[in-house]
């Protein structure tokens, strides 16, 4: 037998789920699913193909389904996902046709099963789980323990994941695209693509963005040696190069300096993104073009707070322009990564529903303080 149908044959006893995605051929089922089921008292295990718009069920025993996927579903598609009670890994096919282990998590509790007493919060990424990224970081051991003095951090981590898990939960997709703009050495990006494609067993396809090239390089060669070859880097201004053309669900921008941060959130209303992540940096165009000219004067006499209004109110402007597009908008303070001070994230999920009158209030503020503001002008008003 390949290698996938031993690791299916070893998975068998205590299997939960496997999924077959990514398909080699464009011919033929664009994914198969497999799960035990319970027919006349003895276990035996469905298979469910996606074709097209159709799903076909077919019945197996153990014998049986193991022939069948060593002809039909073995070297056939480049991700396997196989999840048991106790552990759910991932492989991927090499070019040789044999598969590679590129990931393996503790499995989740069942519902209403788990620490009743434990006061301790569940968090979506969990100690014991192989989290290559979270072990480069520090915050895990070489054997996938927390890191005590990085505890804050696995904690930031978890509510980042927590924060995207919530938006995209109830959709039920299975497959997720996502831009990662100004993406830098964070590895934020990195257990992005575990969680949905290790942990939730989704086709995952995730770009990075950033000006620097011997960053991309770095954050490219880590992905190969993860496995991650649904993660990839490139060069790229977002403020004026050609980025990329295909469907996207998910725009993430943390800590894009500057008005790149309204390119980017730009370029997510323009493509009709459904789900925006943004933590925005430094902020310097409002406080270098504010003028004096009106009731906000007072607050423009000392330079710190200055600043800091002006900060505020380019977030404010930021969360009005989203509304104006058709997006619901929560602004939500938030602890970056570096163990810097608390600031902002917007957090925008696409309704249709626009609310203008925000936005028209802030246009208002921009002629009587004459300060620019580029998603303003990026994305006109109707």
């Amino acid at each position: 037998m390949a290698k996938i149908t031993q690791e299916l044959s070893l998975a068998l006893p205590a299997l939960t789920k496997a999924v077959f995605s990514q398909p080699c051929e464009k011919d033929g089922a664009k994914k198969v699913e497999l799960r035990p089921v319970l027919l006349r008292g003895r276990r035996c295990y469905q298979a469910e193909r996606f074709e097209g718009n159709r799903a076909f069920h077919e019945n197996y025993t153990e014998d049986a389904l193991l022939a069948w996927a060593a002809e039909k579903l073995d070297g056939r598609f480049r991700q396997v996902l196989l999840v048991t009670e106790t552990e759910s890994r991932q492989f991927v096919l090499r070019r040789d046709g044999s598969y590679k282990k590129t990931a393996s998590a503790a499995a989740l509790p069942k519902p209403g099963e788990g620490q009743a007493h434990n006061r301790e919060k569940e968090y979506i990424l969990r100690e014991g789980e192989n989290i290559p990224a979270l072990v480069d970081l520090g915050v895990f051991t070489k054997d996938f323990r927390i890191v005590r003095a990085r505890y804050d951090k696995f904690r930031q981590i978890n509510r980042f994941v927590e924060l995207v898990a919530q938006d995209v939960r109830d959709e039920g997709a299975d497959v997720i695209r996502i831009l990662d703009f100004g993406c830098g050495k964070s590895y934020l990006t990195f257990i992005l693509y575990y969680y949905f494609a290790v942990r939730r067993g989704m086709k995952t396809e995730i770009i990075g963005y950033d000006l620097k090239a011997d960053v991309v390089a770095r954050c490219n060669d880590i992905a190969a040696r993860y496995g991650y070859d649904g993660l990839r880097f490139e060069v790229a201004d977002v403020t004026r190069d050609r980025l990329a053309d295909t469907e996207i669900d998910m725009v993430v921008t943390l800590h894009a300096c500057d008005t790149a941060t309204d390119y980017a959130l730009a370029y997510a209303v323009r493509h009709g993104v459904r789900h925006i992540f943004s933590v925005p940096c430094c902020q310097h165009e409002i406080n270098l073009s504010i003028g004096r000219g009106g009731d906000l004067d007072l607050l423009l006499t000392h330079g710190i707070i200055k600043e800091r209004v002006s900060a505020l109110l380019t977030d404010a402007i930021r969360a009005a322009v989203l509304e104006g597009a058709g997006y619901e908008v929560d602004v939500i303070e938030f602890v970056d990564f570096e163990h810097s001070p608390k600031n902002l994230m917007l957090r925008a999920h696409w309704t249709g529903k626009k609310r203008t009158a925000e936005r028209v209030r802030a246009e208002a503020l921009r002629e009587r303080y004459g300060f620019r503001q580029s998603l303003l002008e990026l994305i006109p008003g109707e």
